[in-house]
């Protein structure tokens, strides 16, 4: 028997190929079964009308009873919470202080200048004193609420007479309302740093600041002088 794939000769009681080893039993043909049709799925009897449930009804509510609606031009305008709290300090008006004008050039430019200014310094009254490490001094001192000029005039007079060598940093804070925060001012800050060593110069520095310091008018001042101390 010759194997019809590969024409290799095989003895008639081979079942396999020798050669390309593939089965070369020759079986009768049948018959082919009919392909099997795809059966639909059945679908379920339709009830009669009287084995039907019934729809279940819809239950009505009564209306409720609502205030009645007034007409668009009688309504008031729905207002944001922010607009009315910006309505409220629209109506507050802060009058700024006037006072007479400096006794020498304002902003200083020199240390004489600054010095010049005493001359208008305003009453005060010490109402807190504390120390913070490093030879910090902190003083709070209550005046009446000023102009710039006066503010610098009344801290500078302050720091002169608060002075003292056991402490070379002195912050003297200004305020015109007792029950300010603590820990702010509101009346103008002078820092006084002593022995400074700027280079090979040992300096006494002043930094002072008007108002609370964040106005857009706050005036900010920086001079030094000479430390004469041995």
């Amino acid at each position: 028997m010759r194997c019809p794939y590969c024409g290799g000769l095989n003895s008639d009681q081979a079942a396999f190929c020798a050669r390309c080893g593939k089965d070369i039993v020759i079986r009768p043909v049948g018959r082919s079964l009919p392909p099997m049709q795809p059966q639909a799925p059945s679908r379920p009897q339709a009830l009669p009308p009287t084995q039907r449930p019934a729809a279940p009804q819809r239950q009505v509510y009564p209306p409720q009873s609502r205030p009645p609606v007034p007409p668009t031009s009688q309504r008031a305008p729905v207002r944001h919470p922010l607009e009315t709290l910006v309505d409220q300090f629209a109506n507050v008006t802060e009058v700024a202080p006037v006072g007479p004008e400096a006794p020498a050039i304002f902003p200083p430019h020199t240390v004489e200048q600054l010095h010049a200014l005493e001359t208008g310094a305003l009453e005060y009254t010490q109402i807190g004193e504390d120390t913070a490490p490093g030879g910090k001094k902190i003083v709070r001192i209550l005046f009446a609420r000023c102009i710039h000029w006066q503010q610098v005039a009344t801290l500078l007079k302050a720091c002169k007479t608060l002075q003292s060598r056991a402490f070379p940093i002195l912050i003297i804070q200004g305020v015109y309302n007792q029950e300010a925060n603590i820990y702010a001012f509101n009346n103008g800050q002078l820092l006084f740093e002593r022995g400074v060593r700027l280079g090979s110069q040992i300096l006494n520095r002043y930094q002072i600041e008007t108002g609370t310091g964040f106005e857009g008018e706050a005036v900010r001042i920086v001079l030094t002088e000479e430390n004469k101390e041995k």
